[in-house]
């Protein structure tokens, strides 16, 4: 008797094949793709902010400084909210590239042109619309990334990763 019910349960609710299922293997593989190119993203960022002389913490203070003004570079919170800030950034476009790939699945088939492109509108979307309409601030000591190298992190430290993570969750529509 349970396991019938069970199998209805399931059948009318969230059977492996539904859209529902799908719609939420989508969401997931977003999220694991967000937080996998968040530590992606990390390596060279540090790399290249290191060899600046900006050093971890002062790189996570620049992130939360969007939110947190010149308060961000005053101790531990700034480091905090801004680690929680990065992961953001890359855990929100990976879900909606996730949701495009289940909608459009031509776009699963092309990661090597769709995570780039993701990347792209990532890096323009941050310095046209968000970093404007914060209150990014930084102190004369730290200066953001350069153009051309931030650019590159974000097509293929953070784009590319994204869309592979999730093309190998294989998404069906």
């Amino acid at each position: 008797m349970q396991t019938i019910r069970q199998a209805k349960n399931r059948t009318t609710t969230e059977r492996p094949g539904s859209s529902s299922h799908r719609f939420g293997r989508a969401i997931v593989a977003g999220v694991v793709a967000g937080l996998a190119s968040g530590i992606i993203v990390l390596i060279p960022v540090l790399i290249l902010q290191s060899a600046r002389g900006v050093g971890v913490v002062p790189a996570m203070q620049l992130a939360a400084s969007s939110v947190m003004g010149m308060a961000a570079y005053a101790g531990a919170i700034g480091l905090f909210v801004g680690t929680l800030l990065h992961f953001f950034v890359s855990v929100v476009p990976a879900v909606a590239y996730a949701l495009i790939a289940w909608l459009f699945p031509v776009v699963n088939r092309l990661p090597w042109i769709g995570g780039p492109v993701l990347g792209l509108i990532v890096f323009f979307f941050m310095g046209l619309v968000v970093l404007p309409l914060s209150i990014f601030t930084t102190p004369a000591s730290i200066s953001p990334m350069p153009f051309v190298p931030a650019l590159l992190i974000h097509m293929f430290g953070l784009g590319l990763p994204i869309a592979l993570i999730i093309r190998s969750g294989r998404l069906r529509p």
